[in-house]
């Protein structure tokens, strides 16, 4: 299967919140044991692969929705669905280019967000970006050579420490690690760190394309 690659000059609409809605249950109906991933987890995904020199071929990342480095697979039960899904990623992919072009402040990452028990203030959240932060490392994967060098420079640890805090493996961490990502509190602070990390990295991509 040859999907179709991302170009930045076509006129590609942002999703709709109803779109949103649909990319999502379309994404969670293919969801197994070893790979849910949902509309945070995508952005989180599209994001990284933004943030690299060259985009990856999307016969590479797109079978990376559903887990796969097959670019024949698909876990949808139709052509149609998988096109649909394919479509509705790419219009995403470049809603996310357009707000890094104009500026990485202008970045709005879907994170999980939770209003605090209790509080009369609508904007007294909790913010929590463990979904985002898996789908960025999952993306990250990808192009391993690119972002081991990313994650072993030693000017951009302290700003990629939340990302992988949030969305590395429990297992995999050391006990003062778990202990950064017990709370609720702990992991708000982190997941509002994130965005700074992205401007980092987008301004890194940038440098090297050009």
């Amino acid at each position: 299967m040859k999907h179709p690659q991302y170009n930045p000059a076509l006129d590609n609409p942002p999703l709709t919140e109803a779109e949103m809605d649909e990319l999502d249950q379309l994404l969670l109906s293919a969801a197994t044991d070893e790979s849910v991933m949902d509309m945070e987890s995508l952005d989180g995904y599209l994001t990284a692969l933004l943030l690299t020199p060259t985009l990856p071929d999307a016969d590479v990342w797109v079978p990376g929705l559903w887990n796969s480095d097959d670019p024949d697979s698909s876990p949808f039960a139709s052509g149609k669905q998988t096109k649909r899904v394919v479509q509705l990623a790419l219009r995403h992919l470049a809603s996310i280019d357009r707000q890094l072009k104009e500026g990485p402040d202008t970045l709005e990452p879907l994170f999980g967000i939770a209003e605090i028990p209790g509080s009369d203030d609508a904007s007294d959240v909790v913010v929590d970006a463990e979904l985002w932060c898996i789908g960025f490392l999952h993306a990250a994967a990808l192009t391993p050579d690119h972002w081991n060098a990313m994650f072993d420079d030693p000017e951009l640890a302290d700003q990629l420490a939340p990302i992988i805090l949030l969305g590395g493996d429990p297992d995999s961490m050391t006990p003062e690690q778990v202990e950064m990502i017990a709370s609720s509190e702990a992991r708000d602070a982190l997941s509002r760190m994130v965005p700074e990390a992205v401007s980092a990295l987008y301004a890194r991509a940038v440098a090297a394309r050009n």
